[in-house]
């Protein structure tokens, strides 16, 4: 899409397993996650926006947000209280009630960013 639409601001976003997927794409190579290969500076630049939702690197202390510097003031992660995914949490309701509270934020925050 970035070499083809050279001129689209694009927004990546994810919820649970998605939010890691998105995670593992955008950060540093980690040989642990066996992952070498995260989205190259010059595809990076195209995205205006990264929303993530109950974020399982949350309760890693946003490991994986620290490690992407090509998206620093472009990510809003958001993590609901209680939510066991992305906080110590042990509320399961919290994981499943980011609509509409939160995505309205995360909305806000990608058209503030486009």
């Amino acid at each position: 899409m970035a070499n083809n639409c050279r001129n689209t601001k694009l927004v990546l976003g994810g919820y649970s397993q998605g939010a890691a997927v998105i995670d593992i794409v955008t950060a540093a190579p980690l040989s642990g996650l066996g992952f070498h290969q995260p989205l190259p500076t010059e595809a990076a630049d195209h995205v205006a926006a990264v929303a993530l939702f109950g974020n399982p690197s949350g309760r890693g202390g946003g490991l994986m947000s620290a490690l992407t510097p090509n998206f620093d003031g472009k990510t809003i992660d958001l993590c609901n209280q209680g939510d066991p995914i992305c906080s110590n949490g042990n509320q399961w309701k919290a994981h499943l009630g980011y609509v509409p509270g939160m995505t309205n934020q995360a909305a806000s925050f990608v058209a503030g960013r486009l």
